[in-house]
């Protein structure tokens, strides 16, 4: 198996050397060939376009901003190879939602190595939202997107780099007070016209006003660990849709997941493409980093654009052998049947 792994160096307070390092010197397996890339924010299109065509596995080391990236450039290949994830960053809802945050935390690089013995190859849906922006877990408009505008701004700043995640988490907390009290001051309230379109093209139309937020979610986790609905499915090509009302309705979002007495909520809709028109300038959010600021009528379509390939461990992984007695002479990656990608030259967005 031809495995690559693009590694964020400075992820996880240079987390991504050590990573790096400790790859290099695990147990030469049989019928395993890894390379160690380094990835780098102006030329990863470069990196990803070159590298990964024709390899059995893309294994991205980082957070969800590092993976987010990568998945967009795979979207362009006609014949993308898998996707797992080695999670680093802040918030990791990616690698949550998918169960390689687990994986990671119970055993390390045994237990990733066994992870990706074990797993099976699944369909993920990629979404674009305008013309040129992508994601693969969820949109945020309003009230979150502010939140990660001003930490990418100030994380920007020399003496924020690589401080590590309880900084990260530190100034989300921060400045998440800082926006939170704008709201509560009627300086920040979200204002737009939603519609959302099911399969059939038939719409229902909402018009938001003095709301906090407006979340597109293809996942089940959100703001680092934070749950959203269970029923949520990354390959039906639908978007569970929240309308946050108010300040406390979006902290009580932020809690369930972190809280186990608070139940999933429950999503306000569901949708296979979603128009947004803006009354005022519309701060967004993808996959927790900062995308763009809308100005007043502004439309964003939110649309499906093809399936991924992502691996997937089992459910409950949990395995306490070492990769040397677990990983067979000639490892293959276990492919779901149940979920054959379409064919990209026919695949439109709905």
């Amino acid at each position: 198996m031809d495995c690559l792994f693009l590694i964020n160096p400075i992820a996880g307070a240079l987390a991504g050397k050590k990573i790096a390092a400790g790859i290099e010197r695990a147990l030469q397996i049989r019928g395993l060939s890894k390379h160690v890339v380094f990835t780098d924010p102006e030329h990863l299109e470069t990196q990803v376009m070159s590298l990964a065509p024709g390899r059995d596995l893309i294994v991205v080391a980082g957070g969800d901003g590092t993976v987010s990236a990568v998945a967009r450039i795979l979207g362009t290949l006609d014949r993308p190879p898998p996707l797992a994830i080695l999670p680093l960053g802040t918030g990791n809802d990616l690698a949550r939602s998918l169960g390689w945050w687990e994986v990671w935390n119970q055993g390390g690089l045994d237990y990733l190595w066994s992870g990706i013995n074990a797993g099976k190859v699944e369909a993920m849906d990629l979404w674009s939202c305008g013309e040129d922006s992508r994601f693969i877990g969820y949109a945020g408009f309003g009230l979150d997107a502010r939140i990660v505008a001003s930490v990418s701004k100030l994380r920007m700043k020399r003496f924020c780099h690589n401080l590590g995640k309880r900084w990260n988490q530190f100034l989300y907390v921060a400045l998440g007070l800082k926006h939170i009290l704008s709201i509560k001051l009627k300086f920040g309230s979200t204002e737009m016209d939603v519609c959302f379109f099911d399969k059939n093209g038939n719409m229902n139309q909402i018009r938001l006003r003095d709301h906090a937020a407006l979340i597109l979610s293809n996942i089940e986790h959100y703001a680092g660990g934070g749950s959203l609905s269970s029923a949520s499915c990354w390959s039906d090509g639908k978007l569970e849709a929240y309308v946050i009302p108010t300040v406390r309705a979006y902290l009580e979002l932020l809690l369930r997941g972190r809280i186990t007495c608070l139940s999933s909520p429950m999503a306000t809709y569901q949708a296979c493409s979603v128009k947004i028109i803006g009354k005022q300038d519309l701060p967004v959010q993808l996959d927790g980093e900062w995308a763009q600021e809308c100005t007043a009528r502004d439309t964003v379509k939110v649309q499906h654009v093809r399936a991924l390939p992502v691996l997937v461990p089992p459910a409950n992984f949990a395995v306490k052998e070492s990769v040397g007695s677990r990983w067979p002479k000639s490892p293959i990656l276990k492919r779901d049947t149940s979920s054959i990608l379409p064919d990209p030259a026919t695949t439109t967005g709905n």
